[in-house]
C-alpha cells in the first residue's frame, strides 16, 4: 500500500506538524545558521574537518554530521566548542524583534 506523500510549503509548517514550538524552531534556525559559518571558517583557515575535531576532543565522523546539517544530533555545547577553536564570536539573538518571545 502507498502511502501519501505530504508537502509543506514551509518550514514552520513543517515543524508545527512535529510539534514543535515556536522557540525550538528558532533554536533550529540559531544552529543552522552557526553550522553554516563554522564550515566556512574551517575552510577559510585550511583545516580539514579531522583537524578541527582532534581540537575539540572528538572525532571527524562528528564535525562531518555538524557540516551535514544534522541539527538534532549537534548540541549548543558541541557548537560552542567548535566555535571558540575556530575563533568565532556567537551572537544569539531572534530572527526578528517580533520572533522574541514576552517575558
Amino acid at each position: 500500500m502507498k502511502k501519501e506523500l505530504i508537502r509543506f510549503s514551509t518550514a514552520k509548517e513543517l515543524g508545527k506538524s512535529l510539534g514543535l514550538s515556536d522557540i525550538e524552531m528558532m533554536l533550529i534556525r540559531q544552529k543552522k545558521r552557526l553550522i553554516l559559518r563554522l564550515k566556512a571558517t574551517r575552510l577559510k583557515k585550511g583545516l580539514s574537518q579531522a583537524d578541527v575535531a582532534k581540537l575539540i576532543g572528538s572525532k571527524q565522523p562528528a564535525i562531518a554530521r555538524m557540516e551535514a546539517g544534522q541539527v538534532s544530533q549537534v548540541s549548543m555545547d558541541f557548537l560552542l566548542k567548535a566555535s571558540l577553536v575556530l575563533g568565532l564570536s556567537v551572537v544569539i539573538k531572534p530572527d526578528k524583534p517580533d520572533d522574541a518571545l514576552a517575558a
